[in-house]
């Protein structure tokens, strides 16, 4: 039985994210702990943004958003039958086809943001939230 591409994503997703957990991105958080902002840069890269205290303390956040379009399956063209690859491009159509139904299905969304805490120029804690924390 062939398996079509809504189920391989929805598959691939499922093994991607088994591979990552709240518990290795803690890992992975915790191995910053004492290091200098110069170093958090370089292993996550520029700052979503950077709050400065009048102390001299920071928070350097990082935010990861991931829009994804799951069209319904349901989702077809008045002109008759309609190929799986037709289902999947479905802004190619020409002519006089007509889409019927809800294609824009749902859209589903993947974020992460991660706070940094600095004190002295020296990361002290960090804090995360997000439903793909370790997996953008």
């Amino acid at each position: 039985m062939p398996v079509s591409k809504l189920t391989a994503a929805a598959i691939a997703v499922c093994l991607l994210s088994a591979c990552a957990s709240p518990q290795k991105y803690n890992r992975r958080l915790n191995r910053e702990l004492g290091k200098t902002e110069q170093q958090l840069i370089a292993d996550f890269g520029n700052p979503s943004s950077v709050k400065k205290f009048s102390n001299g303390d920071e928070i350097i956040s990082y935010v990861n958003l991931n829009y994804q379009l799951i069209p319904d399956p349901d989702y077809a063209f008045s002109t008759g039958f309609m190929t799986e690859d037709e289902m999947f491009t479905p802004f190619t159509f020409g002519g006089n086809e007509i889409p019927v139904g809800n294609f824009m299905g749902e859209t589903v969304t993947d974020y992460c943001k991660t706070d940094f805490y600095l004190s002295n120029n020296i990361v002290t804690s960090w804090q995360w939230r997000g439903n793909a924390c370790g997996v953008l």
